[in-house]
C-alpha cells in the first residue's frame, strides 16, 4: 500500500497529525525536536480562548493534542460563506497575523492550521516554540507568502494553497487572486481587502426591498403568460437547433465507440465541450483520446485501467482537453486532482501549446517555456528523490535479509557441529573397558 502523501503541515513541522472527529493531535518525535521539558511550551494552553491543548511527553514523542469548541469550524467551511464573509474572514486573518507579537512564539498559515468562530475571528491551532518545538524560528519572507496564499485561498478558491504558494506564476489567476498575491505588505493587502468590503457595502445600496403588498395585479397576470408561453417557445427552439441534433451525435458517438472506431467518435463530438455531455459520453470521448493519445501501449494501458465509468468526471475532462490541444485547461484541472503524473503531463503539454501559439511574442514564450520547465525539473526531482528513497529502503531491505540468511546458516553450522561433537560422546560412552589385571 502507498505511503499517504504528507500534508503542507506535516511537511513544515516534520511530524504525524492525526484527526479524529474533532480532536487533532500533534505528534513528534522527541530525537526530531529541540525541546528538553515540557515545561517550555505549558504557555501555548493558554493562547487560545476555546481551544484546549493537552500536552503529553513520553520516551519516544512528544504528542500535542488539540480539541477546539464547537463553535469553531474548519477552513474548509468558507466554501459555504458568501462574498462578504471570505472577505471579512481574511480581513481577520491579515490582523492577526500583523499584530502577532509574542517573540517566542511563531506562526506558520496554512489551512489546516486555521480553524474559524461564528465572528469569522481565524485561530491557529498549532504554533512554534522558540529552541523548542517547530516553527523554531519567525521567517518573514515564508509567513508573508504562506499568508497572501491562504487569503487567496479564501477569497479565490479556484486552486489549492500549495498551487497559491509555489506555482503562482504559471497558474491563470483571477483578478482577485493576482492582487492579493502582488501585495508587497500586510498594509496594502488590509487596504484592498477593506476596499472589496467597500464595494460590496455599496453594491448592496443599490438593491431596494419592496414589500409584497404593493406588487401589482397586472404584473403577476404578464408574468403569468410570459411564464406560460416564452419557455415553451425556447424550448422548441432549443429542440429544434441544439438539443436533438446533440443527441443524435451521442447516440452517434456511442456507435462508433463500440465499434472500436475512436476517431469517427473524436470527430463527431468536437463540437461540444465536455460539460455538455454525460459522464458515459465524456468516458467514451476520454477513452477514444486516451486510445490515440502519444503513449506507449503499456502507459496507454495503466491509463485505461485508471479511466472507468466509476472514475471521478474530472478525469474525463482532462483526458478530453488534453486530446483537443488545451494543456493549459488540462493543467488546470489537474491542478485541483493533485495528481502528480497528470500535472507533469499537463505540463508538457502545456509546454507544446505554448511553443506553438503564434500570438505569443518571442519574449512571452522563452518566460512562459521557462516557467513550465521549472515546474517540470521540480517535479521530476522529487521523482528522483523518491525513487532514490525506495531504492534505498530495498536495498536496506535486502542487507538485512542476507544478514539472517548467514546468520541462519550459523545457527545451523553451530547446530550441526554441536550434535556431531553429543554423537561422538555418546559413541565413547559405549566403548567397553579392557578388563584389569592377570592370572593368578
Amino acid at each position: 500500500m502507498a505511503e499517504k502523501k504528507q500534508t503542507y503541515l506535516e511537511q513544515q513541522l516534520e511530524a504525524r497529525i492525526h484527526r479524529e472527529n474533532d480532536t487533532i493531535a500533534f505528534a513528534f518525535q522527541k530525537e526530531k525536536i529541540k525541546l528538553d521539558n515540557r515545561v517550555e511550551i505549558d504557555m501555548l494552553k493558554e493562547l487560545d480562548s476555546g481551544i484546549h491543548r493537552d500536552i503529553t511527553l513520553n520516551e519516544d514523542e512528544l504528542i500535542i493534542t488539540v480539541r477546539p469548541e464547537e463553535r469553531f469550524h474548519t477552513f474548509r467551511a468558507l466554501k459555504e460563506k458568501d462574498g462578504r464573509s471570505t472577505y471579512i474572514f481574511a480581513h481577520q486573518l491579515v490582523k492577526k497575523v500583523k499584530a502577532h507579537s509574542l517573540t517566542r512564539i511563531h506562526l506558520i498559515v496554512c489551512p489546516e492550521n486555521i480553524v474559524f468562530d461564528e465572528s469569522l475571528t481565524p485561530s491557529f491551532l498549532h504554533y512554534g516554540v522558540k529552541e523548542s518545538i517547530p516553527p523554531y524560528e519567525k521567517d518573514k519572507e515564508k509567513l508573508w507568502q504562506e499568508l497572501k496564499a491562504a487569503t487567496a485561498l479564501a477569497i479565490d478558491g479556484k486552486y489549492t494553497f500549495q498551487d497559491y504558494l509555489k506555482f503562482h506564476e504559471t497558474l491563470d489567476l483571477s483578478p482577485q487572486a493576482k492582487q492579493i498575491l502582488a501585495s508587497k505588505n500586510e498594509d496594502e493587502l488590509l487596504e484592498w481587502i477593506e476596499q472589496q468590503i467597500k464595494s460590496l457595502d455599496e453594491k448592496d445600496k443599490t438593491f431596494v426591498s419592496i414589500p409584497q403588498n404593493k406588487w401589482k395585479v397586472t404584473r403577476y397576470v404578464a408574468i403569468g403568460l410570459l411564464a406560460g408561453f416564452i419557455p415553451a417557445l425556447l424550448y422548441t427552439l432549443y429542440s429544434l437547433f441544439f438539443l436533438e441534433p446533440k443527441q443524435e451525435a451521442f447516440v452517434s458517438s456511442n456507435e462508433h465507440f463500440l465499434g472500436s472506431d475512436y476517431s469517427e467518435v473524436v470527430e463527431v463530438l468536437a463540437d461540444y465541450e465536455a460539460d455538455e455531455m454525460p459522464d458515459v459520453v465524456q468516458y467514451q470521448l476520454a477513452s477514444s483520446y486516451i486510445k490515440n493519445a502519444k503513449l506507449t501501449e503499456e502507459q496507454k494501458e495503466q491509463v485505461t485501467n485508471t479511466v472507468t465509468l466509476q472514475t471521478d468526471p474530472q478525469y474525463y475532462s482532462y483526458w478530453i482537453h488534453i486530446g483537443r490541444g488545451e494543456g493549459k485547461k488540462a493543467l488546470d484541472i489537474a491542478r485541483d486532482l493533485e495528481d502528480r503524473d497528470l500535472i507533469v503531463y499537463g505540463l508538457l503539454e502545456y509546454r507544446n501549446e505554448i511553443k506553438a501559439d503564434d500570438e505569443l511574442s518571442s519574449e512571452e514564450k522563452q518566460k512562459l517555456l521557462k516557467e513550465v520547465q521549472a515546474e517540470i525539473d521540480e517535479y521530476e526531482q522529487e521523482q528522483q528523490a523518491l525513487i532514490e528513497e525506495e531504492e534505498r529502503k530495498e536495498e536496506e531491505k535486502r542487507q538485512a535479509e542476507q544478514q539472517l540468511e548467514e546468520q541462519r546458516k550459523l545457527e545451523e553450522e553451530k547446530k550441526t557441529q554441536e550434535e556431531a561433537a553429543a554423537a561422538e560422546a555418546e559413541k565413547d560412552k559405549t566403548k567397553t573397558p579392557a578388563p584389569a589385571g592377570g592370572n593368578e
